[in-house]
């Protein structure tokens, strides 16, 4: 048998077996559902039924005030917008809000009043459920005030619907456009994407990577980010500026972070000269080696006397003052693994690297035109749990969790949101209210069911109806920032 024989065999058999898989009756383990199996999804459309045969999608409490403010305003601010009166929510070139009367509320049906929010001069504002507590939004917009003479992190982790810098990238642009700041912040230390990222350009040699979605992985080891990397012997890795976006191509602080149980030695690197070795003594915590200079446009790291264990956990490239925003992408996770963060390397981080707003923008691995309440009441249960794992190491932080956003599927109705995406869009409002702290309703502000496809007909998604284009991330980026702004002018009258 030659080796074409072999492979049409091999194939055949794989396409057999996945034909099989198809035919399999929905599997759980726990609470969580397995995704079904069609290797025929593309050519044969899903059977598009009401969504009413689904769970019922539940409806959200809305918080007692949507946007932070000053514990010394006053209720006569004109612009406060009380939650308890409801709105209707409108498209997205309203530019006013229509208040609903409890009647006129009781009255609307299930699917129609799915998530409680508002919108202010045509802008979905941010739901505050702190009521003033440490975790909502009140945190982040006093620091904002302060940017001029200080760095107001942002740590936002998500899953593939922002990696590569899509939308983060452009919010990252817009809030330094206008309280100030210079550099992309956290980068890894190698370039899994092979250049996708626009944003930051890298290479390294010698360096392992090992992430939370692959096996092997050791929780144990891991950093913020939720990935490590293990150098060898004469490792190196560099990272220069880019011009893709404003700020980026220079900046005044290289910040590396790693852990050396025994011991190693660090040489320095920036734009073309070589600045020292640094013996970086053994340590259980995670360490920093810093570096300061103006303009820089370049910098490296060499490793050499590595001992085991020792893992690199990332590179930050940032400003002394102004906003630095660091994209935690992470393809394939559902978000809750982040509670198994050890909590002492949170502490380390919390320590060395202060973050003022964490987002969590999660979604897409979880919605599923199959999963019942139980799967949604499961997840939300797990994220909760990693909301709080976050806040005991950033008890003063504001967190915010953002939706998923739309995601359509091919049916035999032609191309619709997929049954399942507004009840986890309202599961994850139910968890921001449980965990008190902020949520942006990306699913609403993008425009609701369809809009996704209404993106891919104007090539700002891609044609699999769930990531964006780049010129996609920016529409949506300044979703968020107007959401953002909206809130934090709110709270500084």
């Amino acid at each position: 048998m030659n080796q074409t024989d072999r492979t049409f065999i091999l194939t055949g058999l794989v396409v057999s077996i996945l034909m099989a898989m198809h035919l399999l009756p929905n599997l759980f383990i726990g609470d969580t559902e397995l995704r079904h199996v069609n290797i025929l999804c593309d050519v044969m459309p899903e059977t598009y039924q009401l969504r009413d045969a689904i769970d019922v999608i539940p409806t959200p409490q809305p918080p007692k005030q949507f946007v932070a403010h000053k514990s010394n305003n006053k209720d006569k601010d004109q612009n406060r917008v009380e939650s308890n009166q409801p709105v209707k929510n409108e498209s997205l070139t309203g530019d006013s809000i229509k208040l609903l009367t409890a009647k006129e509320e009781s009255t609307k049906t299930a699917k129609d009043s799915i998530i409680q929010t508002t919108r202010l001069d045509g802008v979905t504002m941010i739901a505050d459920y702190s009521e003033g507590a440490p975790g909502g939004m009140g945190h982040f917009y006093e620091q904002l005030g302060s940017a001029s003479k200080r760095l107001v992190r942002i740590a936002y982790y998500g899953d593939s619907f922002i990696e590569g810098d899509i939308l983060t990238a452009d919010l990252r642009e817009m809030l330094q456009n206008r309280f100030g700041g210079s550099g992309v912040g956290w980068i890894h230390c190698t370039d899994p994407l092979g250049g996708f990222r626009r944003t930051v350009k890298m290479k390294s040699v010698g360096l392992k990577e090992y992430e939370v979605v692959k096996k092997p992985y050791s929780h144990q080891a891991e950093g913020i980010a939720q990935r490590y990397y293990v150098p060898q012997e004469n490792s190196r890795t560099w990272a220069s500026g880019s011009k893709a976006k404003q700020n980026l191509e220079q900046w005044h602080q290289t910040s590396l972070y790693l852990r050396s149980e025994k011991g190693l030695n660090v040489t320095t690197y920036a734009n073309s000269d070589t600045i020292g070795t640094k013996h970086i003594g053994g340590s259980s915590q995670v360490q920093l080696l810093a570096h300061q200079q103006n303009n820089m446009t370049a910098v490296g790291f060499q490793f050499t006397g590595v001992t085991s264990p020792t893992y690199i956990y990332g590179m930050a490239l940032e400003s002394n003052n102004g906003v630095i925003l660091d994209n935690f992408s992470m393809r394939g996770s559902a978000g809750n693994t982040i509670s198994k963060i050890p909590l002492q390397t949170l502490n380390d981080f919390a320590r060395l690297r202060n973050y003022d707003l964490i987002v969590l923008h999660f979604g897409l691995n979880v919605a599923n035109e199959k999963s019942h309440a139980s799967a949604y009441k499961a997840y939300i249960k797990n994220m909760q749990e990693a909301i709080e794992h976050l806040q005991q190491a950033y008890p003063h932080a504001s967190f915010l969790v953002v939706s998923m956003p739309d995601r359509d599927q091919r049916t035999a109705a032609g191309v619709r949101t997929m049954k399942g995406v507004e009840s986890l869009v309202a599961y994850q409002q139910i968890m921001a209210g449980n965990c008190h702290v902020a949520y942006f309703n990306l699913f609403e502000a993008m425009g609701g069911r369809e809009s996704m496809k209404s993106l891919v007909d104007k090539g700002m998604a891609n044609k699999d109806y769930t990531h964006l284009t780049f010129s996609g991330g920016r529409k949506l980026a300044q979703l968020i920032y107007d959401g953002l702004m909206a809130g934090y002018e709110t709270y500084q009258h």
